[in-house]
């Protein structure tokens, strides 16, 4: 699909290159306006405007292809053009419990869990920390969620960090489980991402953080989160070029420090629901919004964090369903590389493993629409259909064996029985499938677990980081 024309790509680039001339942003990490002004930037106190053609280098400098490894060293994710993966969300308040339905505050507990389930999950292809936990020290959550998604599952891990110090011991857990940080650089197996304060400001944790990872060589993802008509213009376009602002002025800042260093641009970028004041997650026009700001990372040849599988239901119901199909459709349509928030509810403020259950489902019926319907001479089976002629059935050709798996997609959830047989088994609804689902994951599945002494080397490094904090 596509938003705009070549056109229109040009404008937005032209609307976004004038704002950080014209207004520039505010900064408030000393190390990013130092950078800035060596580069060539106007730096007046905290604001600093930035001359296009210091965007534009950025730019081409940025990678235009970023791979990611996983635990076990295999290269699974290629962000680069249309590629798209799939993964959970991270840092929601609540999380709603598929055991005892509870709506609740999240534990180092529920990211173990929930590292473990997604590991199961087949179209769930990166894992996030799925909730903001309670029962840790609060300085140190980064840390402790990153060291059990890391021990929970085999999966690639996008993070979050609250400082430079607790992302420098995530880095040298990877190293652990690398070998070296030349062999983590070469074939990282996390991204960690940081988002500026919407509109147009930079503080210092954020861009210390990026620049850190771009001084490492380790993926770096910068997503501003504007909302049309509260900290972005009403207008979708005016919305889009203030993300873009944000992202661009962090890649500059990124490319000064280590040209070449790899960098993914993002955005969760969305409207405000002026009747329920409520940040909306399953609108139109969040859907939209996404795929435009898609269709400029791709105008940049720069890759893309994008969302989808998200929804401003407070329950697994019906709107829950429809939202979460729509944009995680809209998502792999327009682009995205890196589809995150699959799990999302309440607008963000909350997780369900029922839903991302949900979700991993509706994702594999997308990537079966994506893939299309190859041509060649042996899907034209015209030699077959020769075979079978005028009023015969292909039920018995040995072609319909070798074919049917690889054509036809078979859910797991979606229900496709006869009446009697569907009430005969229960007569389950989907919601309940799926929280069957979620539960006896949860119960029987079990991750490939880390050496005993790896696991003491990450836990070594969380305890000399606890007494560094304390």
């Amino acid at each position: 699909m596509q938003v705009f024309t070549e056109q229109q790509k040009e404008e937005i680039h032209s609307a976004a290159l004038e704002v950080l001339e014209r207004v520039g942003v505010e900064i408030h990490s000393d190390q990013a306006l130092e950078v800035l002004k060596k580069g060539g930037a106007y730096v007046d106190g905290n604001r600093a405007r930035i001359p296009a053609a210091m965007v534009e280098k950025a730019i081409r400098s940025c990678p235009s292809r970023v791979a990611v490894g996983n635990r076990d060293g295999e290269r699974v994710m290629f962000l680069e053009g249309n590629n798209y993966y799939f993964g959970a969300g991270p840092t929601a308040i609540y999380t709603h419990d598929p055991i005892t339905g509870e709506r609740r505050l999240p534990t180092l507990a529920d990211t173990e869990r929930a590292s473990r389930v997604i590991d199961a999950l087949p179209n769930i292809d990166y894992q996030m920390d799925f909730g903001t936990i309670s029962d840790v020290e609060a300085g140190l959550m980064d840390v402790y969620t990153f060291k059990a998604m890391l021990e929970n599952s085999v999966k690639p891990i996008v993070h979050w960090a609250y400082n430079v110090k607790n992302v420098k011991a995530m880095v040298e857990m990877g190293v652990k489980v690398r070998g070296s940080l030349r062999a983590l650089q070469e074939n990282p197996l996390f991204i960690i991402y940081t988002e500026p304060v919407t509109p147009l400001v930079h503080e210092f944790n954020a861009l210390d953080i990026s620049m850190t990872l771009a001084e490492l060589e380790i993926p770096s993802i910068y997503t501003p989160a504007p909302q049309a008509g509260v900290s972005g213009p009403m207008t979708m376009a005016g919305t889009i070029v203030v993300s873009i602002c944000e992202s661009l002025s962090g890649l500059v800042c990124h490319q000064l420090v280590k040209e070449g260093a790899p960098f993914i641009m993002g955005g969760v970028i969305t409207t405000m629901d002026m009747s329920a004041m409520q940040i909306t997650y399953g609108s139109p026009e969040f859907n939209i919004l996404a795929a435009g700001l898609s269709e400029m990372a791709h105008y940049y040849k720069i890759p893309m964090f994008s969302t989808s599988g998200c929804s401003d239901s407070k329950c697994c119901d019906a709107q829950q369903a429809s939202e979460i199909a729509q944009n995680i459709l809209m998502a792999a349509l327009s682009g995205g590389n890196l589809i995150h928030d699959n799990g999302y509810m309440e607008s963000g403020m909350a997780t369900s493993l029922q839903s991302v259950v949900l979700c991993d489902e509706l994702i594999g019926k997308v990537k079966r629409m994506m893939r299309g319907i190859p041509v060649d001479e042996k899907n034209l089976a015209v030699d077959v259909i020769a075979e079978v002629g005028p009023g015969g059935n292909f039920l018995s050709e040995e072609h319909t064996l070798e074919n049917y798996k690889d054509e036809i997609w078979f859910p797991e959830l979606h229900n496709r029985q006869r009446y009697d047989d569907w009430k005969a088994d229960g007569g389950l609804t989907m919601e309940e499938r799926a929280r069957q689902k979620a539960v006896d994951l949860i119960n029987n599945y079990q991750p490939p677990a880390l050496p005993n002494e790896l696991k003491k080397d990450l836990n070594d490094i969380v305890i000399q980081l606890e007494k560094e904090t304390k």
